[in-house]
């Protein structure tokens, strides 16, 4: 199935810390499919993420070998120039951890206005959980509280094959624009339309979709994952 995450809720099923985590958003339903995340978002990403009860088909879509796409919308600082950044991340963009590739969907930038970027920062200082530290978010200028003070912001989407650890974010932050927002919202052949699957919501994926999920599963190992899907067919969320 696919899910919603809002931004602030964490990618596992529980937390010693009591933050929100996925456990909360589980029906009885979908607890009795042994239903489980199919690789995480970061805390402050929002997004697509997929769930499934099958640990080879989770594998499978996770191995950097599978080479799934993964699309990005990203809220950064800036007034992005589409074919600069493009080529940087054509490319090649170094960071602590390795270097890293994607692909910038050239006609998909655009430039927020200021009293835009001003809401952009207002309804990030809202929406901070009460036990956040935002020391660093002040000291990135993420929360500004005049719009003389707060950077010009764009906005750009982009496909990586690789899901590293805050990899997209670092990549931007590298490539001369820190990222503000974050939110997933393609893997693969599954997209997750905002509008139709709001924040914190489920939907069944389509039988296109299921067919590609599964194209990356041996024969025979299909086989039996729709013999058991025909005996869950009741266990829908």
């Amino acid at each position: 199935v696919v899910f919603h995450k809002e931004k602030w809720v964490l990618s596992v099923m529980s937390d010693p810390r009591n933050r929100r985590c996925l456990q909360e958003f589980l029906t009885p339903q979908m607890s009795k499919q042994g239903l489980h995340p199919v690789g995480r978002l970061d805390y402050d990403t929002s997004g697509l993420l997929l769930f499934s009860s099958s640990g080879p088909l989770t594998q499978k879509l996770l191995h950097p070998h599978g080479k799934v796409e993964k699309e990005y919308l990203a809220t950064v600082e800036g007034v992005v120039d589409a074919e600069e950044l493009a080529e940087k991340l054509a490319e090649g963009v170094e960071t602590a951890d390795g270097t890293y590739k994607a692909t910038l969907v050239v006609d998909d930038v655009h430039h927020l206005s200021s009293e835009e970027g001003m809401n952009v920062f207002q309804e990030l200082r809202a929406n901070l959980p009460h036990d956040y530290n935002q020391t660093d978010l002040e000291h990135r200028g993420h929360l500004p509280t005049k719009e003389s003070d707060a950077p010009m912001l764009s906005k750009v989407r982009l496909i990586v094959t690789e899901g590293k650890h805050r990899m997209v974010r670092r990549m931007l932050a590298n490539s001369g624009h820190p990222v503000v927002e974050l939110c997933r919202t393609r893997i693969g052949d599954i997209e997750m339309n905002g509008d139709e699957v709001g924040p914190g919501d489920w939907r069944d994926i389509t039988a296109e979709e299921e067919a590609w999920a599964e194209n990356f599963l041996p024969k025979k190992k299909q086989k039996k994952r729709q013999r058991s899907q025909k005996n869950n067919e009741g266990l829908r969320p």
